[in-house]
C-alpha cells in the first residue's frame, strides 16, 4: 500500500510538472533564435510526458521490457531499422538537394526526436495498442483489429500538426503513413514484448524524416529516397504481416 501511495504522489507530482512544462513551452520563449526555441520546448514538453509514462506504466506492471532471447529479437527487427533508416534524406544530402545547416544544434535535436519517440511509444503503444489488445482478445480477428485500430488513432493524432501551420497535403501524407508505422511498431511491441526496441525504430525514424526540415534546408524527396523506401517498406510489411498473423493464430 504505501509504495502505491507513493506511485500515485510521484504520478499527481509529474503530471502537475508536465501540464507547467506545457504551458511554459505556449507562452514562454526559449530563445531568439527559431530552431533553437522549437526543439528545446519540444524536448521539454514531451520529455516531461515521457517521464510521467513512465512512471504511470511501471507503476501499474504494464511497462514491457523483456531483454530475454534479446539477440534473436534484434535479430527479428532487423526489417523495421531498415525502414528507419531508409527514411534518411542520404540521396539528397550527396546530391546537394539538401543540406544541414545547423550542425551545433545536432545534440539538442536528436533528444527531441528521442523524446518524441519515448512519449509516442509508451501512449500509443503501451496504453492504446495494449488497452485494445485486450479489449478484443475475445472476438474473432481481434488482434488484427487492435493493430488497424491503434495504427488509426496512432495516424489521426497527427492531424494535429495541421494547428501548427503544416500544410493539408503533407499532414494527410504523414497520416498515411504514420498508420503503417503504428502497424508495423505494434506487431514489434507483441512480437518482442519489448517496448524500448519500439522507441528505437521511432526515434530513428524520425531522426531520418525531421534532419533537414529541423536543423537542415532543401528538399529531403528524390527518386532514390522514394525507391529504397517501397523496397524497404514491401520487405518489412511482408514480415510484420506474417508476424502478426502468427500472433493472432496463438490467439
Amino acid at each position: 500500500m504505501k509504495r502505491l501511495k507513493k506511485i500515485k504522489i510521484a504520478t499527481y507530482l509529474l503530471f502537475a510538472a508536465a501540464v507547467a512544462a506545457i504551458a511554459v513551452t505556449l507562452f514562454v520563449p526559449f530563445s531568439a533564435d527559431a530552431r533553437v526555441d522549437a526543439l528545446s520546448k519540444g524536448l521539454l514538453s514531451r520529455g516531461m510526458l515521457s517521464i510521467l509514462l513512465i512512471v504511470l506504466l511501471a507503476g501499474a506492471g504494464d511497462l514491457k521490457s523483456d531483454f530475454t532471447r534479446f539477440g534473436k529479437k534484434l535479430l527479428w527487427c532487423i526489417p523495421c531499422f531498415l525502414v528507419a533508416i531508409a527514411n534518411f534524406p542520404f540521396g539528397a544530402l550527396i546530391g546537394g538537394g539538401a543540406a544541414v545547416d545547423r550542425p551545433d544544434l545536432l545534440p539538442l535535436f536528436l533528444f527531441e526526436c528521442l523524446a518524441i519517440g519515448l512519449m509516442e511509444e509508451l501512449f500509443f503503444r503501451g496504453i492504446v495498442h495494449a488497452f485494445l489488445r485486450k479489449k478484443l482478445a475475445a472476438r474473432r480477428g481481434g488482434y488484427i483489429g487492435s493493430v488497424l485500430l491503434s495504427s488509426a488513432v496512432f495516424g489521426l493524432w497527427h492531424l494535429f500538426n495541421l494547428l501548427e501551420g503544416a500544410g493539408v497535403g503533407a499532414t494527410f501524407l504523414q497520416v498515411g503513413y504514420t498508420f503503417l508505422l503504428g502497424c508495423m511498431l505494434a506487431v514489434l511491441l507483441d512480437r518482442t514484448e519489448n517496448v524500448w526496441l519500439c522507441v528505437a525504430v521511432h526515434t530513428l525514424f524520425d531522426v531520418g524524416g525531421n534532419l533537414v526540415s529541423s536543423i537542415g534546408s532543401g528538399s529531403p524527396w528524390e527518386l532514390s529516397f522514394w525507391i529504397v523506401t517501397a523496397v524497404c517498406g514491401a520487405l518489412c510489411a511482408a514480415h510484420a504481416i506474417a508476424a502478426a498473423v502468427n500472433i493472432s493464430r496463438k490467439k
